[in-house]
């Protein structure tokens, strides 16, 4: 069977715009809780009118419900899963366990789809997900075939992946660097990408934009994927126009209805709708040369040729491309940077007048002249018969559904010019903006009759109302039955003022330390199970603490395989968990859990979906009168918070090793436009991550002390000495004393 082709829907043009070309579903957003927020998005007064619309097409319906939630909107929440019930949506894709709770309150009949945000990116994720009640999970852009094949073998989820349009350098979209610079957060909806700015790494000087991505194009990838058993190849680009989308879901349209054959046409085409990079196959084909666009962070286009020579302004371009005007350009020179372009005003003998234009320079299409693209028609087939007795029967056929309608009161004998087989036909298929077109119409008159205008209308119109509700009636909508949470393995614990400290070291560890803290979370910059056990072993030689062992947020099969090793070979009291694999793994062990930061805990209906917990961290981003609401949270209370989890290998970007010829010894430091400097530290299990931390250090101890917090100290780019003092500080609820610092989200919070 042939995968769902998944399309973006910003607003009701890019909406029709995918349909027309071949969509068997789309996604879409309300006006609130989606990760889109700044598309034109849609409401709770047309939801149902644009259901009805995609379901007469047999196109399925997905809100998206993708972001974090507030504990003062969960009434808002309540009210948007009803609007959405009532307007008989296919499922909810979801990233806040709050919504999970109010879907199966409100509408346990519809499907639920773990969005990408969730991070699922392993079977151990998928597993979690599974005993929640989701039907399918939408993975993490990072997830691999080895992945995909894992999950699909041993779960009954359906599985959905993002086939092309924009990739988020930031792990599973989870980022607070736009939330930390801008005030916009990700997590919200609002992210402003700062990511895609330029920025330089400190000591190999490496300048570029070292965080953009290049978009994913996976169209020649399709039919592995789908070997694999993937459901949904999903497109990326609510914000895009609705131009791309029509394009870009047609070509994918075409060459699944072909088999998966894809033609250098194709590709073309694809990057004439918007190509950031020259696209990446993604993290199962591709290496970091190629996930990221370090040159461009925009959209380059096609290109379509070299300047030959110019005279007067125009280029002489090779080639045989036909440049129009009207079209977007750009100009990238010998290294392959962008030096110039427009939009084309000017063309002689199909020489384009463009502004910086040199010999030698590649010219990019990025824009092509948009046509108008056609709207999605349903095809009738109409049949009648006006009869001896007056009555006319009309029956009207739409994909095998048919719905018949009579006028009750016979029709008058015809004086003169009576009713023909070509009148009625021309007025029973008269649908004229409707969304259906006449595709062949008989008829049969047996007596001479007459009719006035208005009385044929009002029949093709009951008609037509008839044959809308038969194609709804026939929709066939999903089965679904939303499973009851399981619980988790230990009972919360009711305390306030404890101190968690974050560590990567065994020389971290001292006697004040241990006097001082109640938590260590161990977060190795290697993992090994030799290592881990010697940290356990070290700490318990120091009291009674108890030891968590934080995994990497993103982690592939045989990273949680060497996890599970540690986890068996080592005596942690639990897990800290930044993904919901974690949460898994604890569970299978019969071990502890500390809720992480990855986790993004907004509201306190989240927490009881993860059943029973060792600690929580409530969200980073929400302010001390928001975390206030919260039973004894830990906060992000000291360190440099980590803002983005990122999946390439940064020394490749920046030093251009090889794995075998790895050569990092100490982190990167990127510096951005203001001249912040955040620094980029790995983590290796069987594969390397990196964290890009925030540029100034976060300690709320000045001014957030004695509110009934738990503190979590992120201690991993300190000395023992500095470990031990803060540490005491934060026990004895006295101010650290840090010179430069900030508050984090403490005091204003984010939208």
């Amino acid at each position: 069977m042939t995968p769902e082709l998944l399309a973006p829907s910003g607003d009701i043009t890019s909406l029709k715009a995918s349909i027309a070309s071949g969509a068997n579903a789309v996604y879409l957003g309300l006006s609130a809780f989606n990760a889109r927020i700044k598309a034109e998005n849609f409401n709770y007064d047309n939801i149902a009118e644009i259901v009805e619309y995609c379901h007469l097409f047999s196109v399925k319906v997905y809100v998206t419900v993708n972001t974090a939630v507030k504990n003062n909107e969960l009434s808002d929440v309540d009210k948007l899963i009803t609007a959405c019930k009532n307007a008989k949506v296919d499922a909810f894709i979801i990233c806040d366990f709050a919504v999970l709770d109010a879907v199966r309150r409100i509408a346990p009949e519809i499907p639920l789809h773990a969005s990408t945000q969730l991070g699922v990116c392993n079977l151990d994720g998928a597993k979690f997900a599974e005993s929640l009640g989701f039907a399918r999970v939408v993975l993490s852009r990072e997830a691999t075939l080895q992945e995909i094949k894992a999950i699909k073998q041993n779960t009954s989820l359906e599985v959905e992946c993002f086939v092309h349009g924009a990739l988020c350098v930031a792990f599973s979209g989870k980022c607070l660097l736009s939330s930390v610079t801008n005030g916009g957060s990700g997590n919200r909806g609002r992210c402003l990408q700062p990511c895609r700015l330029c920025c330089t790494e400190k000591f190999s000087g490496e300048s570029g934009y070292l965080l953009s991505t290049s978009d994913l194009c996976m169209i020649k990838r399709l039919k592995e994927l789908s070997d694999l058993g993937v459901d949904s190849f999903k497109i990326e680009g609510r914000l895009r126009r609705p131009q791309y989308v029509y394009n870009v879901v047609k070509i994918y349209r075409k060459v699944l209805d072909n088999h998966y054959a894809v033609t250098d046409k194709d590709i073309d085409a694809l990057k004439a709708a918007y190509n950031r990079g020259n696209f990446t196959e993604g993290y199962s084909f591709d290496d970091t040369e190629k996930l990221m666009s370090v040159k461009v962070q925009n959209n380059i286009g096609k290109a379509v040729g070299k300047v030959l020579f110019v005279k007067n302004g125009y280029s002489k371009i090779d080639g045989n491309y036909k440049f129009k005007i009207g079209e977007g350009v750009k100009l990238f020179n010998e290294k392959g940077v962008e030096v110039g372009g427009g939009r084309i005003e000017k063309i002689e003998k199909n020489c384009p007048l463009i502004s910086g234009a040199k010999p030698g320079y590649s010219v990019n299409i990025t824009s092509e002249v948009a046509e108008e693209f056609p709207e999605a028609k349903l095809k009738i087939e109409t049949e009648f018969e006006l009869n001896s007795d007056g009555i006319l029967s009309v029956t009207y056929k739409c994909k095998g559904i048919s719905a018949t309608v009579k006028n009750d009161i016979p029709f008058s004998v015809a004086e003169n010019k009576p009713l023909d087989e070509a009148s009625l036909t021309a007025a029973l298929t008269k649908f004229g903006t409707d969304i259906f077109t006449s595709e062949a119409a008989k008829g049969k008159v047996s007596g001479a009759y007459f009719a006035a205008h208005s009385a044929l209308n009002e029949l093709r119109r009951q008609g037509i109302v008839k044959l809308k509700d038969n194609l709804l009636l026939s929709y066939d909508y999903a089965d679904c039955k939303h499973k009851l949470a399981e619980s988790i393995i230990k009972n919360q614990l009711n305390q306030s003022n404890l101190v968690a400290v974050e560590l990567n070291s065994v020389n971290q560890l001292s006697q004040e330390l241990a006097d001082a803290a109640d938590i260590i979370v161990y977060y190795p910059d290697v993992f090994s199970a030799a290592d881990c056990t010697a940290f356990v072993k070290a700490v318990k030689h120091l009291g009674s603490l108890k030891v968590y062992l934080k995994t990497t947020p993103n982690a592939r099969e045989n990273d949680v395989k060497l996890f599970r090793q540690i986890i068996k070979a080592s005596l942690f009291d639990g897990i800290y968990a930044d993904n919901l694999y974690a949460v898994q793994l604890a569970k299978d062990y019969n071990i502890g859990v500390f809720l992480g930061q990855g986790l993004n805990v907004y509201n306190n209906t989240a927490l009881s979906l993860f059943g029973k917990y060792d600690y929580y961290m409530a969200s980073a981003e929400l302010s001390s009168r928001e975390i206030s609401e919260f039973n004894r949270p830990f906060v992000f209370a000291y360190g440099y918070a980590p803002l983005m989890n990122l999946s390439h290998c940064v020394n490749k970007l920046i030093k251009h090793d090889t794995c075998a010829k790895c050569s990092y010894k100490q982190p990167f430091v990127y510096s951005d436009r203001k001249n912040y400097e955040f620094k980029v530290i790995r983590n290796k299990a069987e594969h390397c991550y990196f964290t890009l931390y925030n540029s100034k250090i976060t300690d709320i101890s000045a001014k957030y002390l004695n509110n009934n917090f738990n503190y979590y100290l992120n201690m991993l780019q300190c000395d023992k000495e500095t470990v031990s003092h803060v540490a005491a500080a934060f026990k004895r609820g006295e101010a650290v004393g840090t010179a430069d610092y900030t508050n984090g989200w403490l005091s204003r919070g984010v939208l």
